[in-house]
């Protein structure tokens, strides 16, 4: 016998012009899922026949996205490319589970990202100078090297 995977929901929703789809407000609200967390989809692209009451699909894809505001998911380009999906269409989508964005990432990891969003965050390194330590980030620093022949940059990991 083959093992299902029953989704924790399922919903039909409109892509918007951007080509995002909402997750309906009451199912964020039971499920506790916020903007940044990930959700693990199954996308359909449908056919509804209206006279016979019945919904055909046509074709399917796995995904794993973030949670933007209001609850929307952004479709990968190349899925809708593929699916021939437009603005207005109507998409069926199987919730088949959400990872909190806190349990995703390591204290280091939070910390490199809270770095990378802080704006107006940056220091000019110049010739000669030493990039300022920082423990937490020792693993993620590089120094980068002009040569005077070429002016190109090259990468060093410390």
């Amino acid at each position: 016998m083959k093992e299902s995977r029953e989704p924790l929901a399922k919903f039909h929703a409109r892509l918007d012009k951007e080509g995002r789809v909402a997750i309906p407000k009451t199912i964020r609200e039971a499920l506790n899922i916020n903007k940044n967390d990930y959700v693990e989809v199954i996308v359909r692209k449908i056919e509804i026949d209206p006279e016979t009451a019945t919904i055909k699909v046509l074709k399917q894809g796995y995904l794993i996205t973030r949670v933007g505001t209001r609850g929307l998911i952004f479709l990968p380009a190349d899925l809708k490319k593929e699916f021939e999906l437009h603005e207005k269409d109507i998409v069926e989508v199987l919730l088949l589970g959400y990872h909190k964005f806190d349990e995703l990432v390591s204290e280091k990891g939070k910390q490199l990202l809270s770095k990378v969003q802080t704006s107006g965050k940056w220091l000019e390194v110049k010739p000669g100078e030493l990039i300022p330590e920082d423990k937490i980030m020792k693993h993620f620093t590089y120094i980068f090297q002009y040569r005077m022949s070429s002016q190109k940059p090259t990468g060093v990991a410390l």
